[in-house]
């Protein structure tokens, strides 16, 4: 239960982050949020062993707090880029250390499947990798050339709906490609990750 809490908690700080960010930076409160995010960023790094990755972490907290110290409302609308950054590396590594991060979930729910869906499962990884990594200038584009409003739309409205778009369409296509494939109901799936999906992570870094 608490995992499932937390996920609907992130789920919708995610949802509602880029109108609040557009709120706070309306009323001089931009590097508040810097200062916040730079701070969780912080505490995420500590976790990684790997050097590399700390470094990393390291390195977009003095981005984030540099930020800040301008007051410069900008780094509020990079922070999706960086977000989406991170999945990319994130989905991204799992494909050159395997098991790629699509079949690390199912695993979770299907620790033995049949042969060949661990090879549709990299596809699956290599088609969200390349998904994330188109929204990271696409995000950072939008406010200076399209305006807070878009970027706001967008990020808060429009990303997930091609997630969900891009989630439908693999879902059709699983079905086509494996028909004899046993597929749980969404709902199921999707509470069972809500409890265990944080097991994933798991080893990933080290």
């Amino acid at each position: 239960m608490p995992n499932a809490l937390k996920a609907i908690g992130i789920t919708g700080l995610l949802l509602a982050y880029p109108f609040l960010s557009a709120y706070l930076a309306e009323r001089g409160f931009a590097s508040l949020e810097l200062v916040v995010f730079a701070g969780l960023t912080f505490w995420r790094g500590l976790q990684f062993k790997k050097l590399i990755w700390r470094l990393t972490t390291l390195l977009l907290v003095a981005v984030l707090l540099t930020g800040a110290y301008f007051a410069n409302t900008y780094f509020i609308w990079l922070l999706p880029s960086f977000a989406y950054l991170w999945l990319t590396a994130l989905f991204g590594h799992t494909l050159w250390a395997p098991p790629s991060l699509c079949e690390r979930l199912v695993r979770l729910q299907f620790p033995e499947f049949k042969p060949g869906i661990a090879e549709y499962l990299r596809e699956v990884t290599w088609a969200w990798t390349l998904f994330f990594a188109v929204n990271v200038p696409i995000c950072a584009a939008l406010p200076a050339l399209a305006g807070q409003q878009a970027w706001a739309i967008y990020t808060g409205v429009l990303v997930y709906m091609l997630m969900g778009l891009l989630g439908i369409a693999e879902w059709f296509y699983r079905h086509k490609r494996f028909p004899d494939l046993e597929i749980p109901p969404a709902m199921e799936t999707f509470k069972f990750m809500a409890v265990h999906g944080h097991k994933v992570f798991k080893g990933i870094w080290t």
